[in-house]
């Protein structure tokens, strides 16, 4: 599939923007009377997406975008910044891998460049004289040809202009988005939240990147029955997200370069995600992984009232203390069968479980306000009991028998263990359905710009319009009162379902205004008849149209 079609294909199943304003009964009143029609488009390429403008102005949204304005230029440009941002969301809903490509594919686009306020003209020819030749005779006889479409702007001008956001807007935008759904009840009353850290690699050459010596665990090589360590340095940022994978909604973010510690933020942005619920919603629990492990932390969170599960260090004493203690503690199983593969090679597995709680251990002295420190070593120390989980059977562990133990530490009531589980198990879900999505899927590593800047606005605004998206299809649901039967739809589907609604539907446009009517509409309010409108004999009039859109008839 060709660049253009493939990003026409995601363009129209994920979103679109626009700030004309709909006109349905008027231009149907235009097309009845018989006047002009000024410009038509099929909408597979633009989307059909004149819901999710609706969207983002019936929760204020839009407002929010406004504050990324950075004016930091001089001389006033034709160019509204909204258009600017406009473009770049829509280089991400595309799902272009390059920046670059933006001006092949979006533009060149009449309909995608109407659909963020350009006129035809500005479209065709630009909105300023830079670059363009004065006549075919000042072209060099080696040229290339001019394009039909010249683009109302250039992708170099879109990089500039958004690379200048203040890091400080990009953060307010993200916590005001969260608090307004929050408000709306996009959240759940009682929110399971996971806190968890992802690199984002850029190269060497990269303005103000970090770099961090890791080892590379794919090129472990064994030699004379050792395994060979092999280490690489590896340049980039870092984010810290906070996210309720029962709504798929990100809570919080911060962002700065790869070597920063895990711990550094921790903290910070677990109490943003906290501001931004506000009385909307509370966390209950969060799921952290070992990289997080700290005693103040730990003990902070607990200060908040909130359940934190976070698996131990095989180096630690509690870890070993909670091995010891497993014949004392209260023993949990479990069963359950999966399907894996489809027809004759259909198979059923059986997973299971075996954990066993234990409360009250008093070997993980760090757990407290002062953390780990000399204050362990002296007589009136009295450390704070601390309950945990040791996982003695699951799936992982039937693939991977060599593995270590693992040791799920809790501050909550270990007498249902298998919840403590459930509980932490639901961290695997970041990776997998944030992390890896988000680089795999909508490119998060692939800015405008190989600077800081360049990877801090392309950052945000990736995981914000995931966040839009996301929320845009729950609201959609909600309004068509649409039923999945329990099974999660997902984005895939849901721009199959988008394509399949929308493939027989046209956009008309007449200056600021614009209307959407199926194919069958437009030619019948033209004068002509449909025999068979909607795939049966059926009659269907003018009148009935106009009437549809409460066109008030003579």
């Amino acid at each position: 599939m060709s660049l253009i079609a493939d990003a026409s294909q995601k363009i129209a199943d994920r979103l679109t923007w626009h700030t004309a304003n709909r006109d349905q009964a008027g231009i149907a009143k235009d097309l009845a009377d018989g006047k002009d029609i000024p410009e038509v488009y099929g909408l597979g390429e633009a989307g059909l997406f004149d819901e999710f403008f609706c969207f983002l102005d019936q929760f204020g949204f839009k407002d929010l975008f406004m504050g990324l304005d950075p004016k930091s230029k001089k001389r006033e440009s034709k160019v509204p910044f909204m258009a600017v941002i406009f473009i770049y969301l829509m280089r991400i809903v595309a799902g272009l891998k390059f920046f670059w490509h933006i001006d092949s594919v979006i533009l060149h686009s009449q309909p995608l460049m109407r659909l963020v306020g350009f006129n035809g003209r500005a479209v065709r020819e630009g909105t300023c004289n830079r670059g363009k030749k004065k006549s075919p005779s000042d072209c060099e006889p080696n040229d290339q040809q001019p394009t039909k479409i010249r683009g109302p702007v250039c992708p170099e001008f879109i990089a500039s202009s958004i690379a200048v956001i203040a890091a400080s807007a990009l953060e307010k935008l993200l916590n005001g988005v969260i608090a307004i759904l929050a408000a709306n009840n996009f959240f759940p009353k009682k929110v399971s939240a996971v806190l968890d850290a992802s690199e984002i690699q850029s190269t060497e050459q990269c303005q103000g990147c970090g770099k961090v010596k890791k080892e590379k665990a794919p090129e472990l090589r064994r030699r004379k029955r050792r395994i060979r360590k092999v280490y690489e340095i590896v340049f980039g940022f870092k984010i810290w997200v906070v996210w309720d994978p029962n709504s798929r909604l990100p809570l919080a973010m911060r962002f700065a370069t790869i070597e920063v510690d895990d711990l550094s933020f921790a903290k910070e942005v677990i109490q943003q995600a906290i501001t931004n619920l506000s009385d909307h919603a509370k966390i209950t629990s969060i799921a952290i992984d070992r990289g997080f492990m700290d005693g103040t932390l730990l003990w902070w969170i607990n200060s908040e009232g909130i359940i934190f599960y976070i698996p131990a260090k095989s180096n630690m004493n509690v870890y070993e203390d909670a091995l010891s203690l497993v014949d004392t503690g209260c023993r949990s199983t479990r069963t359950r069968n999966r399907n894996i593969g489809y027809g004759k090679n259909k198979t059923v597995v059986t997973d299971y479980w075996d954990v066993v709680g234990i409360e009250g251990l008093t070997t993980a002295g760090f757990y407290g306000p002062l953390g780990s420190g000399s204050h362990e070593n002296r007589k009136d120390f009295v450390p704070n009991p601390i309950n945990a989980v040791v996982v003695l059977h699951d799936p992982y562990k039937e693939n991977n028998p060599n593995s270590k133990t693992m040791i799920i530490l809790t501050n909550s009531p270990v007498n249902k263990p298998l919840k403590v589980y459930d509980g932490y198990d639901a961290r695997s879900e970041i990776e997998n359905s944030l992390f890896r999505e988000a680089k795999q899927a909508w490119f998060i590593q692939r800015p405008s710009q190989n600077t800081e800047a360049g990877f801090r606005v392309h950052v945000y605004l990736t995981l914000l319009t995931m966040a839009l998206t996301t929320a845009f299809q729950c609201w959609m649901d909600q309004q068509d009162k649409l039923e999945k039967d329990g099974r999660d739809s997902g984005i895939r589907k849901f721009r199959e379902k988008v394509k399949e609604e929308n493939g027989n539907k046209l956009i008309i446009f007449d200056q600021d205004r614009y209307a959407i009517f199926d194919a069958y509409e437009v030619f019948i309010l033209c004068g002509r008849n449909v025999l068979m409108p909607t795939g049966v004999p059926e009659k269907i009039t003018q009148e009935d149209i106009l009437r549809k859109y409460c066109v008030q008839m003579e």
